[in-house]
């Protein structure tokens, strides 16, 4: 059932006009909450299949869903099963690539790893089995300054997150993270699902919507995105699946234990991980000055997300501006997004994010 508050209406018919016309998108999910309450629910548009795009569509997230595995590894840290200064050399084992092995948890979660030299493109075209091999063989260009240099790891650093994980639970990232994160933050993992089996998929996969690459002379349906292999390969930087209130639901838990509620991490770590750690920077992945703190985007004024969320807020976006989702803590607010198609990157993060996150800001007032 979709909620729309006075103020959201002109949002909504922009939404529907837009996914009709199919020059931005065909299809969009919305949630906004504000106050902790949902002011804003909707979904609107037709899947790839021309089926109504409902709240219950699923869609791949691709780096969108990285905060859920950056909260499992700040778990372990406050468990003390894990210390953010830890070489992963020592927690992973068989890494014995010395480059890679004596870089931190921290210089992952930060992007000054080192590991930005696959991109969530030639990550997704190699074969599963290959991944690990070119990660290994491509360090960064001579003369980075680990700890120091940064650039956004699309593939490489999550990658490695969700062997720590494995390594250290001794279960399948994606069941610790179901259990660990989204199960306290109140998240069903088949609304939000960071890798499916062969079971949840057989059950699920008529509810996976596969994303248009609008790039092209025509729009083009990915559907990799739809089929078992690329559902249930094991993908922690970029293979999740989600709804956006599963998402908005995540970023609510955030907002509540930067309160104090401990629900999942203690308001201080989480606090640390959502502050800016370096100076804005040119990222070379990015190609523009962009800043992080630990696994998430901030400032998100360096993140194309306009000029409305405060400079506590923090979030992420995935693949080609087709996701996003951020937490204004001084606003209490929480929006989740996602469109159905990528496009360029002036179009979909200057134009479409920047747009719609300025309208949403002004409808909350």
């Amino acid at each position: 059932m979709s909620v729309v508050t006075p103020g959201f209406s002109e949002i909504v018919d922009r939404l529907e006009r837009e996914a009709a016309e199919g020059f931005f998108h065909t299809a969009a999910q919305v949630v906004v909450s504000a106050g902790g309450e949902t002011v804003l629910d909707v979904s609107v548009g037709k899947t790839h299949l021309h089926e109504p795009f409902t709240a219950d569509t699923l869609s791949a997230l691709y780096c969108t869903a990285k905060p859920v595995v950056t909260v499992g590894i700040l778990k372990l840290v406050q468990e003390g099963e894990l210390s953010l200064d830890d070489q992963l050399g020592h927690v992973i084992d068989d890494l014995d690539t010395p480059w890679l092995a004596e870089r931190t948890v921290s210089q992952v979660l930060g992007h000054t790893a080192g590991v930005h030299t696959i991109n969530t493109v030639l990550g997704r075209i190699l074969p599963e089995q290959s991944r690990e091999v070119w990660l290994h063989a491509v360090p960064p260009p001579d003369g980075w300054r680990f700890g120091i240099d940064r650039s956004y790891a699309e593939f490489g650093g999550w990658f490695l997150l969700g062997k720590i994980i494995e390594e250290l639970t001794e279960v399948p990232f994606s069941d610790y993270l179901n259990s660990a994160v989204l199960e306290p933050y109140g998240v069903d993992p088949l609304d939000l699902v960071m890798r499916f089996d062969d079971e949840t998929f057989a059950r699920n996969s008529s509810r996976i919507s596969a994303t248009f690459d609008l790039t092209l002379h025509q729009p083009v349906p990915l559907l990799a995105e739809v089929s078992h292999d690329t559902a249930c390969e094991w993908n922690p930087a970029f293979g999740a699946y989600g709804t956006m209130e599963a998402v908005a639901t995540l970023y609510k838990g955030l907002l509540a234990d930067l309160s104090g509620r401990d629900l999942v991490l203690s308001a201080d770590l989480l606090e640390d991980a959502t502050t800016a750690r370096l100076p804005l920077t040119h990222d070379v992945t990015l190609d523009r000055d962009a800043g992080f703190g630990l696994g998430f985007m901030t400032p998100l004024s360096s993140h194309f997300f306009g000029n409305g969320p405060s400079e506590h807020s923090f979030g992420h976006a995935g693949q080609g501006g087709t996701s996003f989702a951020m937490a204004d803590p001084d606003g209490d607010i929480v929006i989740a997004v996602l469109f159905n198609a990528g496009l360029d990157a002036d179009t979909a993060l200057s134009f479409r994010r920047v747009t719609l996150v300025d309208a949403i800001y002004r409808a909350i007032g």
